[in-house]
């Protein structure tokens, strides 16, 4: 038996709220496990700033952040190969949340780099759009994996580039707050 995966920390602003923790096995092979530990955060204080203006109050999410801590079995010391085979079933498994979370047309954009403890990290860019008040409204979202130690942090989240009027939201201010979860994140 296994002892259990920690929990990721991540400071998130206040408004946030954790809805969703869970421990999961993504990929389990042959000789390999892989367990993980998610958080999933949402600005709720934002979604309840929006209601009155799109009659939406569950269902969508206009921003989340989420943090994930992976444990490899038999403990593996990260190589480049294994960071990359990470990433990339992580960065497909992020696709698949965001479309499950309502974001529909998920796009590849481009790639930043962001300093995490001091070390640079490779961040994809994605834009998609999310169906509110009859139209699609477009959103970014940023996907992040890097090595810790002998485990594997994972971070990303998603955000309106704009939202109904007469509200109002900034999204540079909203980029630059999810990197500074994403920096956070132990």
């Amino acid at each position: 038996m296994t002892d259990e995966i920690a929990p990721p920390s991540i400071d998130v602003p206040d408004g946030w709220r954790l809805v969703s923790e869970e421990v999961t096995a993504p990929f389990d092979v042959r000789v390999v496990r892989i367990e993980a530990h998610t958080q999933i955060y949402e600005d709720v204080e934002l979604r309840e700033r929006l209601e009155p203006a799109t009659g939406v109050d569950r269902g969508t999410t206009w921003r989340f952040v989420f943090a994930s801590r992976l444990r490899i079995s038999p403990t593996t010391s990260p190589s480049k190969s294994l960071t990359r085979l990470v990433r990339d079933r992580a960065t497909s498994k992020f696709v698949e949340v965001l479309e499950e979370r309502g974001f529909s047309g998920v796009d590849r954009a481009d790639t930043h780099r962001i300093d995490v403890d001091h070390t640079e990290v490779e961040a994809t860019r994605f834009r998609a759009q999310v169906r509110v008040d009859g139209r699609n409204r477009p959103v970014e979202a940023y996907f992040a994996a890097w090595p810790a130690g002998e485990e594997y942090l994972l971070g990303g989240g998603a955000y309106p580039l704009t939202v109904p009027e007469p509200e109002t939201f900034d999204p540079e201010r909203a980029r630059e707050e999810l990197f500074g979860m994403l920096r956070s994140i132990e």
